[in-house]
């Protein structure tokens, strides 16, 4: 089992999901953690390392839970409801509620990430039950962090294509916040705060910024007991999900501050599993609605187990169709944006079931036995889907089962078709590559892709004087363009070396017509490539006339989305992906 329990709480028609660590009763103190995610792509960083948080909370004694606002991640709602603020606020009530009711602790301690650190102090000011705030890289001026979101929209956008926030409000890197929630994040400031968030407070400023210092002041006037230290391991937490590090020893020292405040409470021993109160609305562990049920999964497969969300169609027909939906790089069950959510609460109107799998190592489904987590090209996820499949299958009773993957997730999920797991159809989004060394590291050697992205580039600097100036001074990089110059010969040369192994009869180790032919004898291989995409060139270039002969059988499918990038972060490019696997994946299907 999962050393931690998945499940959706609050009211029935708009739960919140999270995940609760509950420590051995023997161990446990009088004490709870509710753990605060920061907002869009800097949650998808950080979800990894919140999840060691709570872990290490657990292991500490104290139970730790670690939930979805409302509209975001896996709980109810979408971005656009109102009065988004208010409402985070809220979902923050919810979830210590639910921890002392779930739990039976006395006192909690709010731990919050970026802006998570400050709906955190927000939510701790309107409570008499928070002993301390944890507060790592807090946002104290709402002004300067739509400052950095509007920069961080626009370093994704390439300089162009934004949408104007009156139309929207803003979009950053995925994720929006509507006008309303920019109008309310513009006049916070956490230094005008009149009443103290809690008696302790632990601020963990950011270690790749000077520190701020003005709040720690605030707080002391309004007589909080205040440290503020600075130490090292936010930058590395907030790297891109492939790179981002967990900051263990950082989470290690709030462990330590987790039982000193423990000993301030008093000690009664909690109850786990306590009943709720009559009347009450607690944890029912299923999200219901008149058009879908959802609730967590737990797949069990060799040497460990996948956890995923379920989404089933509301009508009492049994569904037949489904859908596997596996991770985008490291991003959780959630999908790029949020986009696997919407996606499968979409489809199961149309009578389709959606499982959205975390694979082995990734998300919230821990790596395998001996294995290393956070491996985006693992050597296990050929055997997770089979097993997801399977239990698709077996136990879900799906008789044509789909698969989508963005990235490496339509990596995998064409190894899976071209390995022979029964998929009617595989729906592959921007797939860079089609061969891989299962468990490399994505920052190992020159990839394919590269090859074709920067080869333009390239290609323009070689009649450039100037260029061979830096390259003979050792003003760039040798070893690079030297091994980008191998590469770029070794993709020239290889059209002709393999026509000749064909001739020869030689098999050859990476033959993309060769397994573009065995994956569609499962399926239909349908290929979604934002305009511009290197792995558009990538198929037709190694999949030669294969490509063209089964694209003329209806055997494998090529659409193009304009104006997006890798994983579609602008809305529109979202909206008009998301019409193109509608017609993939629904089809003529008519809703429930």
């Amino acid at each position: 089992m999962l050393d931690a329990a998945p499940f959706f709480f609050g009211k029935p028609d708009a739960p919140l999901f999270g995940w609760v660590h509950a420590p051995e009763p023997r161990q446990a103190l009088a004490l709870g953690l509710v753990i605060c995610n920061p907002f869009g792509f800097e949650e998808i960083c950080a979800h990894r390392s919140l999840g060691y948080l709570a872990r290490m909370a657990a292991e500490a004694g104290v139970a730790a839970l670690r939930f979805d606002y409302s509209g975001c991640g896996n709980s109810s709602g979408i971005e656009s409801d109102p009065d988004t603020l208010t409402r985070w606020v809220a979902s923050i009530h919810l979830a210590v509620d639910t921890l002392k009711q779930r739990i039976g602790v006395q006192h909690v301690v709010l731990a919050g990430l970026r802006l998570g650190a400050t709906l955190a102090a927000l939510a701790a000011a309107q409570r008499s039950d928070v002993v301390a705030v944890v507060a790592i890289a807090p946002v104290v001026q709402g002004r300067l962090y739509l400052r950095e979101l509007r920069i961080l929209a626009e370093t994704v956008a390439g300089g162009g294509g934004l949408p104007t926030e009156k139309q929207h409000g803003l979009e950053s890197a995925g994720f929006l916040l509507t006008q309303e929630a920019v109008d309310s994040l513009g006049a916070l400031d956490l230094r005008k705060m009149t009443v103290r968030p809690a008696h302790n407070v632990l601020i963990v400023d950011r270690d790749d910024l000077p520190v701020q210092p003005q709040w720690a002041e605030a707080l002391v006037a309004l007589g909080a007991d205040v440290r503020a230290v600075q130490w090292p391991g936010y930058r590395a937490m907030m790297a891109d999900p492939q790179s981002s590090l967990v900051p263990i020893d950082m989470f290690a020292k709030v462990a330590l501050a987790l039982k000193e405040w423990s000993a301030l409470v008093e000690q009664v021993q909690p109850t786990l599993g306590t009943e709720p109160e009559s009347g009450k609305i607690w944890p029912s562990g299923a999200y219901v609605t008149r058009v879908f049920h959802e609730r967590a999964v737990q797949i069990r497969v060799e040497g460990g187990i996948l956890a995923g969300l379920l989404t089933t169609p509301a009508g009492e027909t049994p569904s037949t169709r489904g859908v596997l939906l596996i991770n985008a790089g490291s991003v959780h069950s959630i999908g790029p944006n949020r986009l696997w959510v919407r996606l499968a609460r979409r489809w199961a109107a149309y009578g389709i079931t959606v499982v959205r799998l975390d694979l082995s190592g990734l998300g919230d489904s821990p790596a395998r036995v001996g294995r290393t987590e956070n491996v985006v090209y693992s050597a296990e996820a050929g055997n997770d889907i089979a097993m997801a499949v399977r239990y698709m299958r077996e136990q879900l009773h799906i008789q044509e089962c789909q698969l989508l993957g963005l990235c490496s997730g339509a990596f995998h999920g064409f190894k899976a078709a071209v390995s022979g797991v029964p998929l009617a159809s595989t729906v592959l989004i921007n797939p860079l590559t089609f061969f891989w060394e299962l468990g490399k590291p994505l920052n190992g050697g020159i990839k394919d892709y590269e090859v074709v992205a920067q080869g333009s580039i390239y290609g323009r600097k070689i009649f450039s004087l100037e260029s061979w100036y830096k390259l003979f001074r050792g003003q760039l990089d040798q070893r690079y363009v030297l091994a980008f110059a191998g590469r770029k010969l070794g993709t020239l040369l290889r059209p002709g070396m393999e026509a000749m192994a064909h001739l020869l009869g030689i098999p050859l180790q990476e033959d993309l017509a060769r397994e573009l032919r065995m994956a569609s004898r499962s399926g239909v291989q349908h290929f979604v490539f934002a305009s511009g995409e290197p792995g558009i060139k990538i198929l037709r270039t190694q999949g030669k006339r294969s490509v063209t002969q089964m694209l003329s059988q209806g055997r494998v499918t090529i659409d193009l989305v304009p104006d997006a990038d890798h994983t579609f972060t602008r809305m529109d490019a979202r909206d008009c992906l998301v019409e193109v696997l509608d017609r993939l994946v629904i089809g003529g299907a008519q809703t429930t």
